[in-house]
């Protein structure tokens, strides 16, 4: 006959137990940060493809309407555009492999250049000032990308014949301004939340304006944005930019 095993102590059974719930904490953990490390990626690049591709599809499809127009009258002004508007898919095509493999990084005063040849094909007179010091390429990569969604909402939603972007450094941070005098319905200055309550209007600027708002506000920075009684409309983003010792960097 097969003789029964002895029963363990009811103490090593919750010993032994408990081992086992303790060695599989870890593993929960590291499975719940991977899965975190992946939303947040997911998130990232999302928010990178919004930004890349709205705004610039956008301006082709406003440069292929105005080719269309001009078809019949000007011809050679309406093949200008539709080069315009093949340069910028070329361009998608390109930041697009960038954003795939990473390597996502814009140049400010490429970027406000290109706003200004945008705004003047569609009939805005814009006025447009580079950066006056050099800037860290991250925080031109979001400078860029908040010039180039208010450049979208411009063209979006307001009337403007006028626009206006500058890029101050003052001691201590960096200020960008986008101007324009084409508001449809004149109200109060207000923050990003206040504006993302309102009326439908505001809806559909809202994933723009939020995402935009996100991530100024992961690079240290803040955004305010919003109509004057005035009739004109300003977007703004400040963000803190250290001051260089007069000394230089110290030896170590």
């Amino acid at each position: 006959m097969s003789q029964a095993l002895p029963a363990l102590p009811a103490t090593s059974a919750r010993a032994t137990a408990g081992a086992c719930t303790a060695a599989a904490v870890p593993v929960v953990v590291a499975d719940t940060d991977r899965r975190r490390v992946v939303v947040r990626e997911r998130l990232r690049f999302a928010r990178d493809l919004h930004d890349l591709l709205g705004p610039r599809l956008l301006a082709i499809t406003l440069q292929c309407e105005l080719a269309l127009r001009l078809m019949d009258r000007t011809p050679d002004s309406a093949r200008s555009r539709l080069a315009e508007a093949l340069s910028g898919m070329r361009e998608i095509h390109e930041e697009a492999r960038r954003v795939a493999h990473g390597y996502h990084c814009l140049s400010l005063d490429t970027e406000i250049e290109g706003v200004r040849n945008l705004l003047g094909s569609a009939g805005i007179r814009t006025e447009a000032e580079p950066a006056g010091a050099p800037l860290p390429a991250p925080l031109q990569t979001v400078l860029a990308t908040t010039v180039r969604e208010a450049a979208a909402n411009v063209l979006r939603h307001s009337r403007a014949r006028n626009c206006r972007v500058t890029v101050d450094t003052p001691p201590g941070e960096v200020v960008l301004t986008v101007f324009n005098d084409g508001v449809r319905e004149p109200g109060r200055p207000c923050t990003p939340d206040v504006a993302e309550e309102g009326a439908s209007s505001a809806a559909e600027q809202g994933l723009g304006l939020r995402s935009l708002a996100e991530r100024i506000a992961a690079a240290g920075g803040r955004l305010t944005h919003g109509p004057y009684p005035s009739g004109h409309y300003t977007l703004e983003a400040r963000f803190p930019l250290p001051v260089p010792s007069p000394d230089g960097p110290r030896a170590a």
